[in-house]
């Protein structure tokens, strides 16, 4: 990265007057919340002179002087952008959400500057136009395509009242999917339950009555407990006998954002209706026609038919599920009416009885400083590369944050640092569990290929004394799931850094991740860290069977939530605003048709980040889409082998190195030597008879290049 002279005014301003650190590291530990605001108008002038010097070139607009010129501005402020939003989304304050929206509508004012400008425009439409003659590597005639496609899809082809329109619409989009973030966490953060008498604790293991505990003494609550909606309280759902409290945590839960002083209805009503306006001006019937145009599915139609066939081969089972569980409830207890927060309680009670196992006696075997050993382990064994942790040599945003400095075993270079952030910070970090970098690998300025800086974050219960963090089987599987993100960039190749890593076609970007969860539950990884804290003994092999046995116990259920799910995703971004009346309405008009349990509580879309402050809008049907594409590579690993050599190469050759620099199902070809076997995902669930042909009949399309 490139400095230029630092301003009078941003003197002391790490993020402008920075020391050099190790490899490029983000001055994590002395930026503060008014470093950013100026650093990054600071930054903004200074792409609009990088692009102002492109579009004034005198000279023929070529491949090299505009659109590998357009891939190195503005890398600073990029890296102003991603230190504010890391940041933010882990440690963030009240302070930093205060200039949260301004940073964000210049941020997007910026983007709107660049992608709409006529004479720019007409420079990238010159050289896409002359693409067919042009000597480009294959990389450069992706990069060619996809820049040349994203000033279209911004809108460079409107008329300049459209523009005024496009640009009004995405600024008012940034400001409410910042509004829409700050609203959940605020929501999650007020609610409190305090707990007075033990007994209504009844059922909770004593790691969770240890933390809410510990968590009541902080707030000078001594003698008592205290239960927040950060880290998810999902041990209520599946232990707690008292119906009462988890009738109200369920409920609580469902209410995030669903009135009150942190409402977020007319906050979904608002984005979808902006999304609209997008893409009708771009000439779209819905945004999910915009969205899914530059996706492997290419049209609601495809997307539509993958879920409905989901949903043929998920229901019967889920129904099935839920009339077991439900038959279970009333032998044991009486229960003749099973609510939605009965669900979790039962199931899991069912299934240690079907399985003769406690599932809370798997938890000591997943302490999480073991967890990320055998991960590390897991990955050298796979990809042949080598993490080291280091101690106080790249600075951090707070302590809990570990880093490491990951290395290619064969070749010994460097390829990229690891930053794991895994407990939850109450009103600081934003819930749940995500991938993101500080920078993707690729070409800086000087033509050094730099390669990626890399985060990981979870949610779980930080250790309290004499608790330390233990897992369950399902955050084993996240921790796994999120560092399959992670190697998708540290495993990076390629010159131009919005190519590689995670930039890929969205409904391709689940596979890595989803794929490395395979491994958490094999015996030959577990033995690698599942071992007793006190004997050190590894799992009982009997017991490794049972998890396995029990992997498709609600196959089913999950199956049609994750339908659900898609489905109401769709519903959003597929129907006009006008025909919309209220949240509510059409959330119930999803449930109603797919969903097992009428809606008792608040919505699911008031605080579904993933659609409305993520990129998942007309997107969410992804992961199964992606499961269908990991379900069928991981197939090879169980043929060959778990560490197979030749396949673990060709994995690493295909679907982790190349990022979007390949076309999607090229790289699926080229992994697996043939097109996708799309029922593999509902084999392996137990679902669909083996003596039943495959049906390709919703496979993934190949994508069709509208671009000019």
């Amino acid at each position: 990265m490139s400095k230029s002279p630092v301003p009078a005014n941003l003197v002391g301003n790490p993020l402008v007057d920075y020391k050099d650190l190790p490899y490029g590291a983000p001055p994590l530990d002395v930026v503060k919340t008014e470093h950013f605001l100026p650093a990054i108008e600071h930054y903004i002038a200074e792409a609009k002179q990088q692009v102002a010097d492109i579009k004034n070139n005198r000279a023929p607009a070529s491949f090299q002087n505009t659109i590998e010129a357009l891939e190195f501005t503005g890398r600073n402020l990029s890296r102003a952008q991603t230190i504010f939003g890391n940041i933010i989304g882990n440690n963030g304050s009240d302070e930093m959400r205060a200039v949260e929206p301004k940073i964000e509508v210049l941020s997007v004012q910026h983007s709107s500057d660049v992608m709409m400008d006529q004479d720019l425009f007409k420079r990238v439409k010159e050289v896409y136009d002359q693409r067919a003659s042009l000597k480009l590597t294959p990389e450069q005639s992706m990069l060619l395509t996809e820049t040349y496609t994203a000033f279209v899809r911004s809108g460079a082809l409107l008329d300049d009242a459209q523009k005024l329109e496009y640009r009004a619409a995405s600024e008012k989009l940034a400001e409410l999917g910042t509004t829409f973030r700050n609203n959940t966490l605020k929501a999650t953060n007020a609610y409190e339950k305090v707990i007075d008498d033990e007994a209504d604790l009844k059922g909770l293991p004593d790691r969770v009555k240890a933390q809410y505990k510990h968590a009541a003494e902080e707030k000078g609550l001594t003698g008592k407990w205290l239960i927040k909606l950060s880290p998810p309280p999902i041990d209520i759902a599946e232990y707690s006998e008292n119906r009462a409290l988890r009738e109200e945590i369920y409920k609580a839960r469902s209410d995030i954002a669903f009135g009150g002083a942190f409402d977020n209805r007319q906050v979904v009503l608002d984005i979808v209706e902006q999304r609209e306006k997008k893409a009708t001006l771009l000439g779209f019937d819905s945004y999910a026609a915009f969205v899914l145009d530059d996706r492997m599915a290419k049209t609601p139609e495809t997307v539509n038919a993958f879920l409905k066939r989901n949903e043929e081969v998920y229901r019967p089972a889920a129904e099935d599920f839920v009339k077991k569980v439900t038959d279970y409830a009333e032998k044991t207890d009486g229960l003749k009416d099973l609510k939605p927060w009965d669900l979790s309680y039962y199931a899991r009670k069912l299934k240690e009885e079907t399985y003769s196992m406690d599932l809370e006696e798997l938890r000591p075997y997943f302490d999480l400083d073991k967890v990320m050993d055998g991960l590390r382990r897991h990955a050298e064994k796979q990809f042949n590369i080598e993490m080291t942790e280091t101690k106080d040599k790249y600075p951090v945003y707070h302590p809990d944050v570990k880093v490491y400095e990951v290395k290619d075993k064969a070749s010994g270079e460097m390829i990229g640092l690891f930053y794991g952030d895994y407990y939850a910070r109450a009103g600081a970090k934003r819930n749940g569990a995500w991938m993101s970098t500080f920078r993707n690998r690729g070409l800086n300025e000087e033509g050094e290929n730099q390669f990626s800086i890399v985060t990981n974050t979870c949610n779980f219960a930080k250790p309290t004394p004499g608790n330390p963090t233990q897992l369950s089987l399902d955050e084993v599987r996240t921790v796994f799931h999120e560092f399959g993100h992670g190697l998708h960039a540290l495993l990076a190749r390629g010159d131009y850094g919005s190519l590689t890593g995670t930039s890929v076609k969205w409904d391709f970007v689940e596979l890595p991740s989803q794929l490395q969860e395979n491994w958490a539950k094999e015996k030959e990884v577990l033995d690698t860290f599942a071992k007793h804290p006190v004997t050190g003994a590894p799992l009982d092999p009997a017991v490794i069977k049972k998890i396995a046995d029990m992997e498709n116990f609600d196959a089913g259920y999950m199956g049609l939530r994750q339908t659900f799910l898609g489905k109401l995703d769709m519903k959003w971004h597929s129907t006009p605003r006008k025909d919309i009346d209220s949240v509510e309405k059409l959330e119930d008009s999803v449930v109603d048709s797919t969903w097992v349990f009428p809606r008792v509580a608040g919505t699911q879309s008031t605080a579904f980040g993933h659609l409305f402050s993520g990129g998942y809008a007309a997107g969410y049907y992804s992961y199964k889409w992606a499961e269908a594409l990991e379900a069928d590579v991981f197939s090879e690993f169980q043929k060959k082998g778990l560490y197979d050599k030749d396949t673990s190469e060709r994995l690493r050759n295909t679907i982790y190195s190349q990022g979007g620099t390949v076309d999607p199902d090229s790289l699926f070809v080229s992994m697996m030597g043939r097109k996708l076997d799309a029922d593999a995902l509902f084999r392996r669930e137990g679902l669909l008879d083996d003596k039943k042909p495959a049906s390709n009949s919703n496979a993934p399309k190949p994508p069709v290049n509208k671009a000019g």
